[in-house]
C-alpha cells in the first residue's frame, strides 16, 4: 500500500476486516457462521485471513520452500472429497507460487488423488510425482497419506524428512475428535476412509512452522481453538450419532484458525491478504480460474455437497456465485491502493530467481 508505515498498517487493518466481512456473509443457510467468527476472531485478536497470510509469510523463507495443504473431506454415500476444500487448496496453492515461488504439495485421502490433480492442473500448475515436482516451477504435487494410523505416522516420517515443511493449512479438512473419530458435520463417521493427516503436525511443530486450519462447521481440523462455541452453536456438534460419545470437534491444536462461510472462501481471503502484504494483485486467482477449477473437479468426481450431483460448485452454491465472490473480493484487493513500485522492488516471477535473488539462467 502506498503511505506512511502508519498508514499502510491502518489501511492493511482496514482491508483485512472487511475481507473477513465478505467472507463470512451467511450465504448457505446454516445460522452459525456468525458465532463461530466471533469466537475465533475474539481468541485470536485480529482478523483471522490475514493472520494466517502473515503467519504463511513470515514462515517462507524463499523459492523451493514446501507448504503442504492438507484436504479432502468424504461425502456419503461415495466416500470422495467434496468441491470444498480442493478448489481453496489450488487455488492457495497458485497464490503461494505466485508470491513466493513454493512447492506446494497437497495431502488428502487414498481416492481423492485424481480430484486434487484435477483442481490444481485446472488453477494453473503443473501436477507431477514429488520427486519431479520439487525440481520444477510452478509445480505441486499431491501425496495421498495413509488411512492407518501406523502407516500414515511412517508415511509422514519419510514425507516431512524429504520435503522439510515450512508451513501447513487445512482446508475443509476433519480432523479426528478426542475419541480417535473423524466425523462429517452432522456427526456421521468416517475414520476408515480419512487420511490420518494429524501425523505431519509433530514434525511441524518440532520444525516451529504454522499450522493453519481453515473450516466452516466445527468439524474441521483447526476448530479446536473454539471449541466451546462449536459445542454450543453447532447442533449434533456435543455429541456425534456414530456411537463413540465424542464431540465433532477435532482435538489437534493448531497455530490459526480462519472461520468462513465456505471454507474455500477462507482460502480466497488468505490470498486476497497475500496479495495486498506483496503489492500484487495477481496474486489472487480470478474470477474465470474459479470457474474453470470449480468445472475441472466436479467432472473429476467432487461433489457440490448439494443434491449429490456433481455439479460445479460448493456447499450447494454454484459456480457462477463463487465466481462473482472472486470478482468482488478482486475489486477490494484493487480499491486498497497496492504500491506498483514493488514489481520492481521484488521479482514479479520468484520461481525464475535464485534463492540470492539472481536470475536463473
Amino acid at each position: 500500500m502506498i503511505g506512511t508505515p502508519e498508514q499502510d498498517a491502518e489501511g492493511l487493518l482496514k482491508f483485512s476486516e472487511a475481507v473477513d466481512q465478505l467472507c463470512g456473509i451467511e450465504i448457505t443457510g446454516r445460522g452459525v457462521v456468525g458465532a463461530l467468527y466471533a469466537a475465533a476472531r475474539a481468541r485470536q485478536g485480529e482478523p483471522l485471513a490475514m493472520r494466517a497470510a502473515r503467519l504463511l509469510k513470515g514462515a517462507v523463507r524463499g523459492p523451493g520452500d514446501v507448504v503442504l495443504i492438507a484436504t479432502g473431506l468424504p461425502t456419503f454415500a461415495w466416500f470422495l472429497t467434496e468441491q470444498d476444500g480442493p478448489v481453496g487448496a489450488a487455488t492457495l496453492a497458485r497464490a503461494l507460487v505466485m508470491a513466493y515461488g513454493v512447492k506446494p504439495i497437497i495431502v488428502t485421502n487414498p481416492g481423492d488423488e485424481a480430484i486434487c490433480r484435477t483442481a490444481v492442473t485446472a488453477a494453473g500448475l503443473y501436477c507431477l510425482p514429488l520427486e519431479r515436482a520439487m525440481q520444477l516451477p510452478t509445480t505441486a504435487a499431491v501425496v495421498p497419506l495413509p488411512v492407518d494410523p501406523d502407516e500414515a505416522a511412517k508415511a509422514a516420517d519419510e514425507l516431512c524428512d524429504r520435503v522439510k515443511p515450512r508451513a501447513f493449512v487445512a482446508i475443509e479438512r476433519p480432523g479426528a475428535n478426542e475419541k480417535g473419530h473423524y466425523h462429517s458435520a452432522s456427526g456421521r463417521r468416517f475414520t476408515d476412509y480419512c487420511a490420518k493427516v494429524e501425523a505431519l503436525l509433530p514434525h511441524l511443530r518440532a520444525a516451529g512452522a504454522p499450522i493453519i486450519g481453515i473450516g466452516d462447521g466445527g468439524n474441521e481440523l483447526g476448530c479446536s481453538v473454539i471449541r466451546d462455541t462449536v459445542v454450543a452453536a453447532v447442533p449434533g456438534a456435543a455429541k456425534c450419532r456414530c456411537g463413540c460419545d465424542g464431540s465433532v470437534v477435532p482435538a489437534a491444536e493448531v497455530d490459526a484458525l480462519v472461520i468462513a462461510a465456505i471454507s474455500n472462501w477462507g482460502a480466497y481471503g488468505i490470498e486476497a491478504c497475500l496479495a495486498a502484504l506483496e503489492g500484487r494483485a495477481e496474486i489472487l486467482h480470478s474470477p474465470e480460474t474459479d470457474t474453470r477449477v470449480h468445472s475441472l473437479t466436479a467432472a473429476a468426481m467432487a461433489n457440490n455437497d448439494g443434491p449429490g450431483l456433481l455439479d460445479p460448485g460448493t456447499d450447494a452454491v454454484p459456480a457462477r456465485v463463487h465466481a462473482s465472490f472472486i470478482d468482488v473480493l478482486g475489486w477490494m484487493v484493487g480499491a486498497a491502493g497496492l504500491d506498483p513500485g514493488r514489481l520492481y522492488r521484488h521479482p514479479r516471477y520468484p520461481w525464475l530467481y535464485e534463492a540470492g535473488g539472481e536470475p536463473r539462467g
